[in-house]
């Protein structure tokens, strides 16, 4: 019945044109350097934020456990945030590991036009959300792209601390060149924490003398534990992802302190990066607290002479491809798809 109210009141709040919003709710708009949030997605944190604390669904970094990480999940999947597909998409889960029962899930249409491939790595802060809360953002993805895409269920922290994760992400990337595809043919991709995977994954494989992908997209990336970022104090609250959720999200990933001068961990440490063999395309969004520190990762890249693209949207906030059902959001979703297409 929760789900049923919430879904309800988005079907009517998605439909409604921002004149309409501003004059029901007579919010005023929030900037920052001259850029305006936009007012639709303003507005939907707003509700949401208060839907998930009023039913009790937040996240409680004091008394985590899995039941809690289930709940969170299971309001994720019922919630209806982003536009289904017109396609049908075709979708069977690979074990590609008998160990750890490790899941590959594949996307698929029924006539594919590209080569390529698309491995996907979902976010979450390592610690939250898994293939099925993705699927709609995956499914959007193969229908756009019309490519097979691949998504991992990657253990999650704190019951698997760095580098589990990693190694499963190398385990997928190995399945996929024994099966078929070469290093021109895969593309990388993850969003947050995902994204934070990928590049970890390229910063391993390129540590090892391993051939790379042909590309990495990394959608607004967690890349460095130290939070010492302007964007992470002017938006550590209010924008969905908070800093103390961050600083949470590290401490519980972090194995030792060590890993703090991993650059598969830490991947501002990344160093000696010339001839980095690997396209790579960082999206930030101007209302995240990740957005500065996406950026710092993409000119650490560009400035040892890699190729880097950067995609900013300024008027957006952490987490808007799992959104799809705001007008924005969704823009800006199809923006990232020419990107993949483009590089």
């Amino acid at each position: 019945m929760k789900h049923f109210l919430i879904n309800f009141f988005l079907n009517i709040f998605f439909i409604l044109p921002n004149w309409a919003l501003k004059v029901l709710t007579l919010r005023k708009e929030i900037t920052y350097k001259n850029e305006v949030f936009d007012y639709q997605s303003m507005i939907y944190i707003s509700l949401i934020s208060w839907f998930i604390t009023k039913f009790g669904f937040a996240l409680d970094m004091y008394e985590f456990s899995d039941e809690m990480r289930k709940k969170m999940a299971n309001l994720r999947i019922k919630i209806n945030n982003n536009t289904a597909p017109k396609k049908i998409i075709h979708k069977e889960d690979l074990i590609i590991e008998q160990k750890n029962n490790l899941v590959l899930r594949q996307y698929s249409l029924d006539s594919q036009i590209s080569d390529k491939c698309v491995l996907f790595f979902h976010g979450g802060g390592y610690a939250i959300s898994d293939i099925d809360v993705y699927d709609p953002v995956v499914s959007f993805m193969c229908e756009e792209l019309n490519t097979k895409i691949f998504s991992l269920e990657y253990s999650l922290s704190p019951e698997n601390k760095f580098p589990q994760a990693l190694k499963e992400a190398n385990i997928a990337f190995e399945w996929l060149r024994s099966h078929g595809y070469n290093k021109e043919q895969i593309i990388i991709c993850g969003d947050s924490a995902g994204g934070h995977l990928a590049a970890s994954l390229t910063n391993h494989l390129d540590g090892m003398e391993e051939e790379l992908p042909y590309s990495q997209i990394l959608i607004y990336p967690m890349t460095c534990p130290s939070l010492e970022f302007e964007s992470m104090e002017l938006f550590k609250e209010n924008y969905l992802l908070t800093k103390a959720s961050m600083d949470w999200f590290w401490k519980q990933l972090r194995a030792n302190q060590e890993n703090n001068q991993d650059p598969r961990f830490n991947l501002l440490k990344q160093r000696n990066i010339a001839n980095f063999q690997i396209k790579t395309s960082v999206i930030t969004a101007g209302f995240d607290p990740l957005c500065d520190e996406g950026k710092d990762y993409a000119k650490h890249l560009k400035s040892q002479g890699n190729e880097v693209s950067q995609v900013y949207y300024p008027n957006l906030f952490h987490g808007f491809v799992t959104f799809t059902k705001l007008r924005a959001a969704k823009n800006a979703a199809l923006g990232i798809i020419e990107e993949i297409k483009r590089i």
